[in-house]
């Protein structure tokens, strides 16, 4: 498309995109957008165009506004024949309930999501060669509970429970449980925030206002859905649009949370293989391309509005990138063990002296439920102890902390350090046990922000997801506890492992990732309405000085977080300067020679824009990283120019990179063909499960610096997609961006966003896995 005239800036803001409401090919004009998009629909014709109208002259679309129309089209012609949930469209009507192996219902219905996106995309980055619209399709899993909120509330299986009553304390405990949840509609699939309850009334009792008819009757005349229990109480309240409330009947909504034992088996009832994903993507290409069947079957609205897809999936050149080299204890994981090392790493032996060992004070938090508490912290201590590493846990805990749940967790925590004397070198070791027999501990947050104002380091074990004290599965157990003997390890400072970088990148190099953490809306029932609460930017400097993995056995991490206002992406480039600039000083590294920057969480439009802001801030830290750094030569005219790469990370993408059979991908599989608008981009599938289908991350090399033109931007990504401590396997994202992540998304938990952590002390330490 055309550029936009002179001085006038692009836009992709769809409140921007004006639509013509007259037909180009008759005299009828409309009085909205949907009559228009109908008529054209039924009749072939299409909207005026590039005329006056409300004494504006329209102009031709940038690339922008014409992609971001092109996506609005598309999810109206979904939304046809689809039920919209969340960001994918399901058709309510198919779905498959998981079995158990005893042929027992797991308690979960599984749908079929489809997810669409126009973009623009060229086979090389050539700035001749002309770009095309490409229609990215994927197919996702949705889970919902069978379990009713009725149900719950009444107890599975009871043949009556229109003839349940709760009395004042069942209503407090119902509702000190659900207020602020988010449930969702089993018959739309839209979740609300929980804010009421009425107990006194039923869906045959309550009358929708206005309409001078009960809520049984208005589901059973205007949705055609007759309720089993229509006297069963109570009515659950949630907040709808505009803050208002909305009452709805116990068993037509179910909770958004799923059990534990459900969630660690997502990845194998929740995915779908390759040939079942390829059927998928086929499906949803035949719905929108249009067939001789009538046009209300689907596929009508994008050919009516000018948009044509050609009957083919795009093929592209793929290179498989070799395993780097990836040594523990100077001994190298084989290549058969790429995908996971685990078990090479249990045997490593990092042969540390104990004279020069630092002994950990560790300060065990046990849940009052948990017993044999200290067999699980002598294993634990044995893992530890048996890599030889710099860092050794003593034969007993320094203190024992009993705790229980929420206040009665944080609050013995809060109590023993605040009116203990504490030595040096502590390590809180927190055997934790949910209430509610949840994945997730609410006191988790609490305990952590608690602990980061004094700088300690802390591990949590939660015992609702493996109960180690009584284990059914000794094995499973053990290898649990060693992850988190890894983890102990690398929290204090440990490189567990090493992975050899290009040896073309000039060291010492800093590596820079950042990301920042969105909270999801939450009811505030003081606000009385859904609030969002602040965003949390995190930035991880990380400092490689040698090519050898004995000069590295000790990792040089740096990392700060920054409150933002809620929703807010952009403008890191305060907090990305000072983190680089602190980082540097801490570590005392005057002269880096090169700097490499991974950024998540940036979309297609805003790419120039950050780039803008934030490239420049880091070049002016490390101009002047020579300041107040011990060992730096005095001023001579200025530092040299320290060359730069920025790269852009995007892993929420459609794109799926399948062979021509419809097999996936293996691990390592390198795509140059696709190439963006602007910049040059490259994508890598850095997993490949064994139940789903891989899902390959963009990354876009926004800037590069001369100086690094022989530096590989894939094999360098590709080589710290296997350097993130947290898992013994290649993950998605390069390590320091996937650390950012990490971090934000814990500072985000906390109650203070993590504003009281003291990142001076826990310089050189991953403390946040």
């Amino acid at each position: 498309p055309p550029s936009p005239p002179a001085g006038q800036p692009p836009t992709s803001a769809l409140n921007e995109l004006a639509l013509d409401l007259r037909c180009d090919d008759c005299i009828h004009s409309f009085v909205d957008e949907n009559a228009l998009i109908m008529h054209c629909r039924e009749t072939g014709h299409f909207p005026v165009t590039d005329r006056e109208r409300d004494g504006m002259v329209s102009r031709a679309a940038n690339r922008e506004e014409l992609v971001q129309y092109a996506n609005v089209v598309l999810k109206r012609a979904l939304g046809e024949k689809l039920a919209r949930w969340g960001r994918e469209y399901i058709d309510p009507k198919s779905s498959t309930e998981p079995m158990d192996r005893n042929g027992r219902s797991l308690g979960v219905r599984v749908f079929k999501a489809y997810s669409c996106e126009f973009g623009w995309n060229k086979p090389n980055p050539s700035k001749a060669e002309p770009l095309r619209l490409v229609l990215t399709a994927d197919l996702r899993a949705k889970v919902m509970r069978t379990k009713s909120l009725l149900d719950v509330l009444c107890g599975e299986g009871n043949p009556n429970p229109e003839r349940t009553t709760f009395d004042a304390r069942a209503q407090t405990q119902i509702k000190n449980a659900w207020l602020s949840e988010v449930v969702i509609a089993t018959y739309d699939k839209r979740c609300y925030s929980v804010v009421d309850f009425v107990f006194d009334k039923s869906p045959a009792t309550l009358p929708v206002e206005g309409l001078g008819m009960s809520h049984a009757d208005y589901f059973a005349k205007k949705k055609d859905i007759h309720l089993k229990h229509p006297n069963a109480r109570p009515m659950v309240v949630v907040q709808g649009r505009n803050n208002t409330r909305i009452h709805l009947p116990c068993e037509l909504v179910c909770g958004n949370e799923l059990d534990p034992q459900i969630k660690m088996k997502l990845p194998s009832i929740a995915s779908f293989t390759p040939d079942v994903r390829l059927e998928g993507i086929e499906e949803m290409r035949r719905y929108l391309i249009p067939t001789g069947k009538s046009k209300r079957a689907g596929g009508g609205l994008l050919t009516s509005l000018g948009f044509g897809l050609a009957d083919e999936l795009i093929k592209v050149k793929v290179t498989r990138l070799s395993l780097p080299v990836i040594t523990a204890a100077g001994l190298s994981v084989p290549d058969k063990m790429g995908g996971m090392w685990a078990p090479f790493i249990a045997r490593a032996n990092y042969k540390v002296n104990p004279k020069y060992a630092v002994a950990l004070n560790v300060v065990l938090v046990g849940h009052r439920n948990i017993r044999n508490y200290g067999d699980v912290y002598n294993k634990i201590r044995d893992m530890v102890n048996g890599h030889n590493a710099k860092f050794r846990l003593g034969d007993k805990p320094f203190a024992y902390v009993q705790a229980g749940d929420k206040n009665d967790h944080w609050g013995a925590v809060e109590r023993y350090f605040g009116g203990t004397k504490i030595p040096n070198n502590v390590f809180v070791l927190d055997l934790c046990k949910p209430p509610n027999r949840s994945a997730t501990d609410p006191a988790y947050h609490v305990v952590k922000s608690y602990l980061g104002r004094g700088g300690y380091l802390s591990q949590f074990v939660n015992f609702n997801t493996y109960d180690h004290a009584n284990p059914r599965d000794v094995n499973k157990s053990g290898l649990i506890l060693q992850g988190v003997a890894r983890q102990m390890l690398s929290k204090c400072g440990v490189r567990v492992w090493w992975v050899n970088i290009p040896r073309s990148l000039p060291l010492p190099a800093v590596f820079v990732g950042v990301d920042v953490f969105h909270a999801p809306r939450k009811y505030d029932p003081k606000a009385g309405r859904r609030m969002a609460k602040e965003s949390v930017a995190a930035v991880i400097v990380q400092i490689i000085r040698s090519h050898s993995p004995e000069e590295n056995s000790i990792v040089e991490v740096y990392c700060e977080t920054e409150v933002r206002a809620a929703g807010k992406e952009m403008e890191l480039g305060s907090v990305m300067s000072r983190t680089v600039s602190n980082a540097l000083k801490a570590f005392s590294l005057p002269a880096p020679k090169s700097c490499v920057i991974w950024r998540d969480g940036v979309g297609d439009n805003t790419i120039s824009q950050v780039a803008a802001q934030e490239v420049p801030a880091v070049r002016s830290a490390l101009a002047t990283s020579g300041r107040g750094v011990v060992g730096a030569a005095a001023a001579t005219g200025g530092q040299p120019k320290v060359p730069l790469a920025y790269i852009i990370c995007q892993k929420r993408i459609n794109t799926k990179l399948l062979t021509e059979d419809g097999k996936a991908v293996p691990c390592g599989a390198l795509v140059t063909d696709l190439q963006g608008a602007d910049y040059r981009t490259f994508y890598i599938n850095g997993t490949s499960p064994p139940y789903s289908t891989p899902k390959p991350a963009r990354f876009v090399l926004v800037e590069r610096d001369p100086p690094l033109a022989n530096v590989s931007p894939s094999q360098l990504s590709w080589a710290l997609c296997h350097d993130y401590p947290n898992w013994t396997g290649p993950i998605k994202l390069p390590s320091p961006v996937q650390m950012a992540h990490k971090l934000a998304e814990l500072a985000g938990g906390m109650p203070d966003n993590g504003e009281s952590l003291d990142h001076e002390k826990y310089a050189g330490k991953i403390y946040f896995l």
